[in-house]
Order: structure tokens, then sequence, then C-alpha cells
């Protein structure tokens, strides 16, 4: 039985299970008591927010190499993005972006997970058992449950901001809801049976159950928008920011990169290095929550009656650009190296 892991049991386990039970205890505070939302929130945004959009940068301006294959995605991008969602805004108001950040997060966070799950397949070996297409469906039949069941709430509020979704009857999302318990019942026999078989995969298993169970929290159990927002955000984000520690530890294995030196002694694995590269994240993160609000204060004085506050636009724009930025860095075709998650073996330091 080839239990499929990443890295090994323990590191995979924290991948799958301990960001799982994290995200959920930061939105389970937030639901029992509403008043530390904005704490919660601060703590979330201070330690994964930005710091889960420059793990995306290690890997895109850091190395000589990255700089000069991503160029357009680099240079050409962000303007373009600053310059819609300016004008998205001056155009149609705050409400708006809000709408458009909350598709483009849904789509950007379940396909992230899909890729997550395919890493998981390829570790596991070929799994013939397992159709890819019917287990991309079933991946992706919670989520949409959930999206149409917040639609159908009309939630009329995002973040202290007002909210807009469009309204879908419930008995499409009863339907929806009858179609994803029918594909996760499938899903349930298959493992069942390979477990008996000693083909059982533990990797992909585990991980496409703490999928389930996470979106299930997110947009079906709990009822207040945000909170459910709160935990799909924070087991995005802490998730996305391990993947991308792997995939350096990964990337550098042979050693320290002369033209990468800081990153590549941070990725070399161990509890002391394993800390600093998160306290480097962090560090690197702090100027952009200390010049977002100055320069959207800035500009906003220069440009009077603006729809919406210009340090809200220029963080989106950093959202949207992390968006963009992963459907480009993580494809093979675009990155070679990402077959070092699939075919190298390493233990957890």
């Amino acid at each position: 039985m080839n239990a499929g892991w990443l890295k090994s049991a323990r590191f995979d386990v924290s991948l799958i299970a301990g960001v799982a039970l994290l995200a959920a205890a930061m939105a389970t505070t937030t639901v029992v008591w509403p008043a530390l939302f904005l704490p919660v929130l601060a703590v979330h945004t201070w330690l994964f927010g930005y710091e889960h959009l420059w793990a995306t940068y290690t890997n895109l301006v850091v190395h000589p190499d990255d700089r000069t294959r991503y160029w357009r995605t680099i240079w050409l991008v962000p303007p373009v993005l600053l310059l819609l969602l300016y004008f998205t805004g001056r155009s149609y108001g705050m409400t708006t972006l809000l709408v458009v950040y909350f598709f483009g997060q849904f789509f950007h966070t379940v396909r992230q997970s899909w890729g997550l799950a395919q890493q998981y397949r390829h570790r596991a070996g070929s799994m013939q058992w397992d159709n890819p297409r019917l287990s991309e469906l079933t991946l992706w039949s919670v989520p949409i449950w959930g999206f149409l069941n917040r639609c159908s709430e009309r939630p009329d509020e995002f973040i202290f901001q007002e909210f807009w979704l469009p309204y879908v009857p419930r008995t499409i999302v009863i339907a929806a809801g009858i179609v994803c318990a029918i594909l996760w019942t499938h899903w349930l026999v298959t493992r069942i049976i390979a477990y008996q078989r000693r083909e059982l995969a533990w990797g992909h298993t585990l991980y496409m159950a703490s999928h389930a169970l996470v979106y299930l929290g997110g947009y079906i159990v709990i009822n207040e928008l945000c909170s459910g927002w709160l935990l799909v955000n924070v087991w995005h984000n802490v998730q996305y920011m391990l993947f991308v520690w792997l995939f350096n530890n990964r990337r550098f294995a042979a050693g320290i990169d002369e033209k990468a030196r800081a990153l590549s002694w941070l990725s070399q694995g161990g509890r002391l290095r394993i800390a600093l590269y998160s306290a480097a994240t962090i560090a690197l993160a702090l100027p952009i929550y200390y010049l977002l609000p100055v320069i959207g204060t800035s500009f906003d004085d220069l440009v009077k009656n603006t729809a919406v506050p210009t340090a809200m636009v220029v963080g989106f724009t950093l959202t949207f650009h992390h968006y963009v930025a992963d459907g480009v860095i993580w494809k093979r075709k675009n990155n070679p190296q990402m077959t070092l998650l699939q075919n190298a073996q390493a233990v957890f330091h």
C-alpha cells in the first residue's frame, strides 16, 4: 500500500489535518464570540494574509531565472489589474469590487485545492481505480453546492460592507446537495474497496476528506458569511504557504543556489531554518501593511470623491495578481521543476 505522502506522514498530517483544525478553530471562535471577528481577522491578516502572497513571489521574482521566465506576469499584469479594478470601483462602487473578489477567491481556492489533490494523486501512483475526471467533479461538488447555498441566503453584508450575490432558488440548492451526496457516497465506497485491496492512498484520501469538510463548514454549516469565508481563507492561505515551502525545499535540495542565496539557504529544512523562513515571510509582508494605508490616504487626498479607498484597490490588485501568477507558475509547461514534487523522496526534518 502506497501512502502517497508529499513528504512524510508527519509533514502531510500537519498540512492536511493541522491546517484544517487551525482554520476551524479561528472560524469557530468568531461564530461563538462574534465580537472577536475583527481581532481574529487581524491575526489572520498579519500572519497569513500577504505572507501567502509572498510565497508566490518566492517563485516569481527572487531567482533571476524566474524573473526572465515570468517577466510578463511580473511587469504587465499588475498595472492592467490596477487600472481595471480602479475604474470598476469608480464606475460601480465598492460592492462590485467585493463581489468580484468573492467570486475570484472562490474559484482560486477550489482550483488550488484541486491542484494539491493532483499532487497527492501523482505521489500515490496511477490510482487506476479512481477516475480523475470523476474525482475532479466530486471535489468541485461541495464548493459549488456551498456557493449556491450562499447565493440562496441573499447576504447583504460582507466584512462590514454592502454586498450582493445573485439569487438561487432553494430547489437548485437541494438538487446540488443531492448530486454532491451521491458523488461523495461513491467516493467513500471506492475508498473502502481500495482499503480492502490494500490499494488505499492515504495522502490523497485524507486530503480529499479535509477539502470536503472545510467547504462544507465554510459554506453550509456556518451560517454567518464572514466566519465561513474566514474558515476557507485561513485554510487556503496556510496550506499554500506550507506547499510553497515544500516546493522550495525540493527545488534547492542540492544545496545553496548562488543565484538565490537567501531563499535557498532558508529552504534547506530543519526547525531553525523553517522558523526563519516563516519569520522572513512576515518581515517581507510588513511594509505592505504599512504602505497600503499611507499610499491610499495620500492618493485619496489628491483625487476627491473616489468611489472606493485606493488602499483597497491596491490590496485587491496584489490579491488578483497572486491569482493570475498562480495560474501561470504552477503549470508544468511553464515550470519544469513541478516534477520535483512528484518524483523526489525525502523525510521531514
